[in-house]
């Protein structure tokens, strides 16, 4: 898990921006590894070619060819098995499974699911994202169901806080990352027409469903609390799978998480990270950004367990007009 103090990180997470559409080219700055539930992978220095094709890059790419053998690929979904050619991958449950396709960024092609929250309200379309890896499809994050305009990068809008976002996110080390210095913030800001706070999805019946927020209201460093978030009941399972998603324009930086089952409080499974403890380092997540998290439900509990979080979160800032 990446870990970092709140002053390391602020001032980084601030970009120049305009009000035109414009996208600038890729800068020396840092970048941000995307979660990825099947894969770790280390933020740090610049890969020079995205994975997934014989040689790299663009010269010699084929079109839709996934696995770099100089043929398009095609890709089909039945229930949570993903198939392409002789390769198949079970789905975890906190992967939604609603369509399966190629997606070509022009360097390099991968393997899309595109899913939708249940539960939640305007939700928007989602691709996770797998990469030919050594044989196998590896998750390497995730992005909203975007557009593909060819040049190794996806991009996708929204608004928020009478803004209008532009992501752009790119392949950076065999992760699908976020690209801060090429993401547009346009518009003027508006404190009332904000929805923020980091997403809370509960993995049940091979689907990610919405539950409510976390941090809610705790947009600033100097507002950082625990808040507290009943999950669905829990009747006979052994393990609950809690998925924080970042969807607006905005990071988090989540302090600690647990679960209360009836008294008892739960740190998540094998946790290592800076989620772990109440201790000033923070698990940092940005736009389109997830983190999974697995919690061993003690023997006999039934009953609706209580999603406790400490942090706060940073809305992104814009100067354009």
């Amino acid at each position: 898990m990446t870990t970092s103090s709140h002053d390391e990180r602020r001032d980084d997470r601030r970009r120049a921006t305009g009000a035109s559409r414009s996208f600038p080219g890729m800068a020396a700055g840092r970048r941000w590894c995307a979660a990825a539930a099947l894969v770790a992978a280390a933020c740090g220095g610049r890969s020079p070619a995205p994975i997934g094709n014989v040689g790299g890059g663009a010269i010699g790419h084929v079109h839709d060819d996934v696995d770099g053998d100089g043929t398009p690929d095609t890709v089909t979904l039945a229930g949570r098995t993903v198939t392409m050619g002789k390769v198949s991958l079970q789905l975890p449950d906190d992967v939604g499974a609603e369509t399966a396709r190629v997606v070509d960024l022009g360097p390099a092609a991968y393997v899309a699911i595109e899913s939708t929250p249940e539960d939640e309200e305007d939700a928007t379309p989602e691709w996770a994202l797998f990469a030919w890896q050594g044989g196998a499809l590896v998750l390497i994050g995730y992005t909203p169901a975007g557009e593909l305009p060819g040049d190794g990068t996806v991009r996708a809008e929204s608004s928020n806080c009478g803004q209008e976002t532009t992501y752009v996110y790119r392949v950076v080390d065999g992760a699908m990352t976020l690209d801060e210095d090429a993401t547009v913030v346009a518009g003027i800001y508006r404190e009332d027409e904000c929805a923020a706070c980091p997403h809370v999805l509960v993995a049940t019946g091979g689907r990610l469903h919405f539950v409510g927020e976390a941090l809610r209201n705790l947009s600033s460093p100097t507002l950082e609390a625990e808040d507290a978030l009943p999950l669905p009941p829990v009747d006979g399972q052994r393990e609950l799978v809690v998925v924080l998603a970042e969807v607006k324009p905005e990071t988090t930086y989540l302090d600690s998480l647990v679960v209360d089952f009836g008294g008892a409080r739960v740190s998540p499974r094998a946790c290592v990270g800076a989620a772990c403890a109440v201790d000033g380092r923070y698990e940092v997540f940005s736009a389109w950004e997830r983190r999974r998290f697995v919690f061993d439900v003690p023997a006999g509990f039934v009953g609706v367990p209580v999603l406790y979080a400490r942090g706060y979160y940073v809305r992104f800032t814009s100067t354009g007009p």
